[in-house]
């Protein structure tokens, strides 16, 4: 087998949710230019999935480009191939295609262009009306700087009041609806668009907003509470970034430690993941001294890759560089947290046996990641490049317990996840003890168990499809590792 593991950056990603190909032709020598293009790049897709795929003992032993129009169409073949024996579904929904380089500046340089700054969530506001709600900011943004924050309620849109999306008997959005496709275009698709507001005390104000570039603060909120003399550190960290987020998590990490905090919330409702080097540092700052040296996580990959790989890139260790170990970590989670976030809560309960819960709702389920593959472009072309970067399942990891697996999320409550259901409080800020997540963990705190507690009085919708209305990264890429092949 050829050595592949210099040619591709280690990577863990969830799937892209706003992927877009581009086909403009006019001419018929143009559309099978293009047809052709797209056919050697779906070859490329085929041969080095049978190389790097996690489960490539499904794949066709021969594959015949000329029946897919697209390398996109390929990829979405391939991954349906592995089909799980527990919900009779593909396992893959994971592995895409991206434009070339297009993930790499935004995780490594924590920069962000040609959006607003702030997300969105829908929510019933009546027994028949939902409305859309800003459920986090960052404050560098045009919507920071402008001062929208979480909690806020969308009323109007570009002077137009039709911003209530329709939602069907099953809790999910009609996105044909004038509400959805209102507020939807204006915050997506559209570089300037004017927006009003309410706060949760009932004042309103409008504000006109351009995209622009920014700088992404990772921490939206770190603050300190003393619970029966008890010192609780509170962190909301919304995304795995390079060094910037590294910097912010020392920055908060260091005044929980002067403050004497013994017990964590760590707040990754919305965090779909970044960068793994930020995750182990994250890891590092947060783990007892008693994990230091100890495994932090492995990898499992196909034979082939596992056979040919060193051992010693196979594992990851902690290496603690600060004396901060809280005696109990909480962990508020979402379907929107994955990857990375997921990594981090995996590969500490070994740590924090009977010390660790989750509050919320059941984690997104990504314990799998990519090699980061060049498809029709290689990495020192100095032309124009054409093509995509290929994220294709190549491994799993799993902790120091070999744990791992959770394709189905993780259940906050459940026999291997310890803690409590909660819903999202979206129309509260960040640190208000009122939040329903953060004030089980304080309740558990406080007094060793959980509230039992009624149904939120805001009936929540599903978004769907979520690709529509977050798109915020989501997924886990290495710039630093290649696993290096075994010496003989």
């Amino acid at each position: 087998m050829k050595n592949i593991f210099f040619k591709f950056r280690l990577g863990m990603l969830l799937p892209f949710l706003f992927l877009f190909v581009f086909f403009s032709c006019k001419k018929d020598e143009a559309v099978s230019s293009d047809t052709l293009k797209e056919q050697t790049w779906a070859s490329e897709v085929y041969t080095n999935m049978k190389d790097i795929y996690l489960w490539n003992d499904v794949l066709p032993t021969s594959f015949d480009a000329s029946k897919y129009p697209t390398a996109t169409k390929t990829l979405d073949y391939l991954a349906g191939l592995k089909i799980s024996t527990e919900t009779n579904e593909a396992i893959d929904h994971y592995s895409f295609l991206d434009k070339i380089g297009n993930l790499s500046g935004e995780i490594s340089g924590g920069t962000a262009s040609g959006d607003y700054g702030f997300m969105i969530t829908a929510a019933y506001t009546s027994s028949t009306e939902v409305s859309f709600f800003v459920n986090y900011v960052y404050k560098n943004s045009p919507a920071g700087l402008a001062g929208v924050a979480r909690s806020y309620q969308i009323i109007s849109v570009n002077g137009s009041t039709a911003v209530h999306p329709e939602a069907d008997t099953n809790g999910s959005l009609i996105t044909s609806s004038t509400g959805y496709t209102t507020v939807v275009n204006a915050l997506f698709d559209s570089s300037t668009a004017s927006f009003g507001f309410k706060k949760p005390d009932g004042t309103t104000f409008t504000v006109s907003l351009n995209t622009a570039s920014y700088s992404i603060n990772s921490v939206l909120c770190d603050t300190v509470y003393t619970v029966n003399s008890k010192k609780v550190g509170y962190l909301v960290f919304n995304q795995f970034l390079g060094s910037t987020s590294q910097t912010e998590l020392s920055n908060s990490i260091t005044k929980f430690q002067n403050n004497g905090v013994q017990s964590l919330i760590v707040d990754l409702r919305y965090n779909g993941g970044g960068s793994v080097e930020t995750c182990e540092m994250f890891c590092n700052l947060i783990a007892p001294s008693a994990a230091n040296g100890q495994i932090m996580y492995s990898y499992k990959m196909n034979a082939a890759l596992t056979e040919q790989t060193a051992a010693a890139d196979m594992v990851t260790k902690f290496a603690k560089t600060n004396s901060f170990q809280p005696t109990e970590i909480y962990f508020i989670v979402s379907g929107n947290t994955a990857s990375a976030a997921e990594l981090l809560i995996n590969n500490l309960r070994p740590y924090y046996t009977g010390n660790l819960y989750l509050i919320g709702e059941t984690t997104y389920g990504k314990p799998c990641g990519f090699w980061v593959t060049p498809i029709g472009y290689t990495d020192t072309q100095t032309t124009t490049k054409e093509g995509y970067d290929l994220y294709a399942v190549s491994f799993e990891m799993v902790n120091s317990n070999n744990e791992g697996g959770y394709y189905s999320g993780m259940t906050p409550g459940s026999s291997k996840y310890p803690g409590v259901l909660a819903y999202d409080s979206y129309n509260l800020s960040w640190g208000n003890t009122a939040d329903l997540s953060l004030s089980q963990a304080l309740s558990h705190i406080s007094s060793g168990a959980f509230k039992v507690l009624a149904q939120s009085k805001v009936k929540s919708v599903n978004v769907t499809p979520v690709s529509n209305i977050d798109r915020q990264f989501k997924g886990m890429i290495d710039f630093r590792k290649h696993l290096k092949q075994k010496t003989y």
